[in-house]
């Protein structure tokens, strides 16, 4: 049998239904699934200008039916397991799916023309979802005694969703009722640095201190290191929520321009921390890792870490330009390439983890138990892996060609990724003891 990670430091009898982060789990490959529809379906005018609302539906199919779906069950799983803090209600979770399944799968269909007139209340369903998870798994972590960087992460990430949800329902008002508070790019700026940098980039940095080490049998990661990503994420938050709270109330000379340009440089040590700093770190720690076997699910990991200092410079390109590509590429690669990669890649080790933990570990030594690894082929892991890094570099040429055949084909390797995401995961959540 491969040999098990190190659990002493996690309070497993304080985990949750495994029905509960499966059902979030479960979901996420519908999203990958859909924006590939829609490519197939709409080809290049999706890739044109990152105003039209069909760019939007992708986006937030990516953000929100992906990576916050995925981000959301893991929240559900790690905040009793790693932060000693059990969930009130923890039944409420199916409610919370169902509103942002609602709310997301109404939005996209909006913005796609397929069913017009919903837009606003789309999202208020998804507001409705992040107040009730918030409120929930927001509570338990808040109030939990455990210390240490990764509860601190999580705590940012929480703080980050909060916030994101605010802006996005303060922008969606102004979009449809033509009463918008300010300069539309300067809140979409603050809107997306918090929801990339803080939401996606802190959670993603919280668990990686937690199942690094855990899963790939590394050393722990250095504290110093984890305070100086978290430090610098946190500044990269806070400076521009300051400065758009100054411009609302402060003077009205205190908008426009200099504003957008200062939120712009509030954010750098942000993408310092996120998209440079964490990345070296994790990649250096992998490269000290006692089990030298080179896995799909490490591969996952270190392709997302390598993609993520690339963003950071195409976000520079695209706010200095004025092609609206490199917008639609900054966004491709930070939703698909670093985060799309990392999430995709941490599935293929939860996934077997829970189903082991909840279905295999109480019968160990009564009967027969499979090997966690030997779970979850490896070789099903290196077909989505191949999917997915083919369909990224398909986005990146339809991108910058706008050929709507590339796009047709992004949109099936997209179709593709899910329908393998999904088919391992029914596989994986099926198994189950034989007691006979």
């Amino acid at each position: 049998m491969s040999p098990l990670p190190d659990m002493n430091y996690l309070s497993l009898d304080q985990a949750p239904p495994l029905e509960i982060p499966a059902a979030f789990f479960l979901t996420a490959p519908f999203a990958v699934m859909a924006a590939g529809g829609l490519l197939l379906w709409t080809d290049a005018t999706a890739l044109q200008s990152n105003w039209q609302p069909l760019v939007l539906g992708l986006t937030h199919l990516g953000t929100l039916g992906f990576l916050t779906m995925v981000m959301m069950g893991a929240l559900y799983q790690m905040s009793p397991v790693v932060a000693g803090a059990p969930i009130p209600l923890i039944r409420l979770a199916h409610l919370v799916q169902i509103l942002l399944c609602a709310g997301v799968s109404r939005l996209v269909l909006d913005l796609s023309g397929l069913w017009s007139g919903f837009t606003f209340g789309s999202f208020v369903l998804i507001a409705l979802a992040v107040l009730l998870f918030l409120a929930t798994v927001g509570f338990a972590v808040s109030t939990t005694n455990t210390r240490g960087e990764t509860v601190s992460g999580m705590r940012l990430a929480l703080f980050c969703l909060l916030v994101m949800m605010l802006l996005g329902l303060v922008m969606a008002r102004g979009f449809f009722d033509g009463v918008f508070p300010g300069a539309r790019g300067f809140w979409v700026q603050i809107h997306l640095s918090t929801a990339l940098l803080g939401w996606v980039g802190g959670l993603i940095a919280a668990v990686s201190w937690q199942v690094v080490p855990m899963f790939y049998l590394t050393t722990p990661i250095n504290p110093f290191k984890k305070k100086a990503v978290m430090g610098m994420t946190v500044l990269g938050i806070i400076l521009p929520l300051g400065i758009l709270l100054l411009q609302q109330t402060g003077p009205a000379s205190t908008g426009g321009w200099v504003a957008a340009n200062a939120a712009a440089l509030g954010t750098l040590p942000a993408v310092l921390g996120v998209w440079l700093l964490h990345p070296v770190f994790i990649l250096q720690n992998f490269q000290q890792r006692r089990r030298k076997h080179l896995d799909a699910s490490l591969l996952f990991w270190q392709a997302g870490l390598c993609i993520a200092p690339v963003t950071a410079i195409c976000a520079g390109f695209a706010y200095f330009s004025h092609d609206p590509r490199w917008v639609l590429l900054f966004g491709w690669l930070a939703i698909w390439g670093w985060a799309g990669m990392i999430v995709h890649g941490m599935l293929s080790r939860i996934i077997p983890f829970l189903v082991w933990f909840h279905r295999f570990a109480p019968y160990i030594g009564r009967i027969p138990v499979p090997a966690m690894r030997k779970m979850l082929p490896d070789v099903r892991t290196k077909l989505g892996l191949g999917c997915h890094l083919i369909s990224l570099l398909l986005g990146i040429l339809a991108i910058a060609t706008r050929d709507p055949w590339i796009a047709r084909a992004t949109g099936l390797l997209l179709l593709a990724t899910g329908i393998n995401l999904l088919h391992w995961m029914i596989q994986l959540f099926r198994q189950r003891p034989d007691l006979s």
